[in-house]
C-alpha cells in the first residue's frame, strides 16, 4: 500500500489533535475518513501526489467525494467529464474551461457530439475555429452543419471552412 508524506499541519487538519503524530496518508485513510479530493487539495496536496496515492481514477470516482468542478483539477489522470463522470453539455459549459483545458481532460469533438452537441450549443461555447480544432474538430464534422451554422459559429462560409480544414488536415498528415 502506498502512503504519501504529509506535514504536521496537514495531519492535524485531517486527523485532529488526538491521533498525533501521523505523518503519512494512505488510500485506506482517504476511504475510511471520507476525505474528498477538494479537501486534500485545499491542504496543499498536489494532484500528482494524490495520483500516487491512488493511480486508478475509477477508484476516486467510485468512492465519491468528487464534484464536477474537481474534474478540472484532475488532468493528471485525466478524467474525462463526459465519458468518465457522465456530465452533460450544460454542466461542461458551466465549467467555463478553455479548449486547451478541455483537451487535457481528454475531451474530443466526437465525445461532444455523442452527448448531443448541436450547432446552437457550439455557438454558445463561443470558441474559435482553432479552439474547436484543438478538440479534434475536423473536415468530416462540417458535413452536419448548414452554411448558416458555419457563418454563426465560425464566421466562415461552409465551403471556406471545409477548404481550411482540408488544408490543415493535409498539412498535419504531411508533417
Amino acid at each position: 500500500m502506498v502512503a504519501v508524506p504529509i506535514s504536521a499541519v496537514q495531519s492535524i487538519s485531517l486527523f485532529g489533535w488526538w491521533k498525533q503524530p501521523i505523518l503519512t496518508l494512505s488510500w485506506n485513510d482517504v476511504k475510511y475518513h471520507h476525505f474528498t479530493w477538494r479537501q486534500l487539495r485545499s491542504l496543499g496536496l498536489p494532484p500528482e501526489t494524490l495520483q500516487k496515492l491512488q493511480p486508478d481514477k475509477h477508484e476516486w470516482l467510485q468512492r465519491g467525494g468528487i464534484q464536477v468542478s474537481d474534474l478540472v483539477d484532475m488532468t493528471v489522470f485525466p478524467v474525462n467529464p463526459l465519458t468518465d463522470f457522465g456530465v452533460d453539455l450544460a454542466e461542461l459549459w458551466q465549467l467555463h474551461c478553455p479548449p486547451p483545458k478541455l483537451a487535457s481532460m481528454g475531451i474530443k469533438m466526437d465525445h461532444l457530439l455523442a452527448k448531443g452537441m448541436t450547432p446552437e450549443i457550439m455557438a454558445a461555447f463561443a470558441f474559435s475555429l482553432s479552439d474547436w480544432m484543438e478538440l479534434d474538430f475536423r473536415e468530416a464534422h462540417v458535413g452536419t452543419l448548414s452554411n448558416d451554422d458555419c457563418l454563426r459559429i465560425f464566421l466562415l462560409e461552409k465551403k471556406e471552412l471545409t477548404r481550411l480544414l482540408h488544408t490543415f488536415g493535409s498539412a498535419a498528415c504531411g508533417s
